[in-house]
């Protein structure tokens, strides 16, 4: 619904359409809700990058193009790009949803191995297109969400915002609700080998048990650390605690916005070490 308040957003957001998508005009019809669609392959180009995303349109203001403008377009990561030291990158994407953030890494420094997790099916099935329509070819896909511990859980997709998914929030008279599994980080890591260059997270809230209930040696395996922080939804630490937490675990803060739905990102340095 368009709100007055958030005029300068929506003047913004159309000229980012009308400056890096094509059919910017048949795009802001979708956003207005005057043409409908369940999916819309969205053309995009930032600089030298283009990008084809299949994404699903709707007329909230979190909607899928609010995620390809942040990621593909602002390029809100961008502060990540110094802490890697080399092209090519091994890359833990959990929360991968529509595979903006994998395809972004892959048009901007290579990625040579990729582990993408998402546990909602039709966001799944959105980021195997993604991936193959962008040509990400080293890239495993996991349907399932990753936790601290394992179990199964009931989700439903959120549709005002598709990103928004959560492990902890589950309505049961939504028509796409289903069980999924979680799998707990620590365990899947003992039968991977090897380091990594960069770990992402972006799980609406899971980065709290991810951090709390992981052996701390296995963060040791990751040089950059990227989290969207949420709300811990156990409600038993502040937003303004994740920075204590994975300092505890080794990394160096290089970006930390203390708020939710903020960025957090930290760099184990050389001399680092548990």
């Amino acid at each position: 619904m368009f709100e007055l308040r958030n005029l300068p957003a929506h003047i913004k957001s159309v000229f980012q359409i009308r400056r890096h998508f094509k059919r910017p005009w048949l795009i802001v019809l979708l956003r207005l809700g005057i043409v409908r669609l369940p999916y819309f392959l969205y053309q995009i180009s930032k600089g030298d990058k283009n990008y084809q995303m299949l994404a699903r349109p709707t007329t909230t203001s979190m909607a899928d193009i609010f995620v390809l403008r942040e990621v593909l377009v602002d390029e809100a990561y961008g502060d990540v790009l110094p802490l890697l030291t080399k092209k090519n990158i091994r890359l833990l994407d959990i929360g991968a949803n529509l595979g903006s953030f994998t395809i972004w890494m892959h048009r901007t420094v290579g990625v040579r191995e990729v582990h993408c997790f998402e546990p909602e099916p039709d966001s799944f099935r959105l980021l195997q297109f993604n991936l193959s329509l962008n040509d990400c070819r080293t890239v495993e896909t996991h349907e399932c969400a990753v936790g601290g511990e394992a179990r199964t859980v009931n989700i439903s997709l959120k549709e005002s915002s598709p990103g928004g998914t959560s492990i902890y929030a589950h309505d049961p008279a939504a028509p796409q609700g289903r069980s999924v599994p979680v799998i707990a980080f620590g365990d899947w890591l003992r039968k991977i080998k090897g380091d990594f260059d960069l770990l992402k997270v972006d799980c609406e809230g899971a980065e709290w048990e991810i951090l709390g209930k992981t052996d701390p040696q296995q963060f040791a395996r990751f040089r950059v650390f990227i989290a969207e922080v949420h709300n811990d939804p156990e409600n038993k630490r502040a937003v303004a605690d994740f920075k204590e937490l994975a300092e505890k675990l080794g990394f160096r803060t290089v970006r930390w916005d203390n708020k939710a739905y903020g960025l957090y990102m930290g760099v184990r340095d050389a001399a680092t070490g548990l």
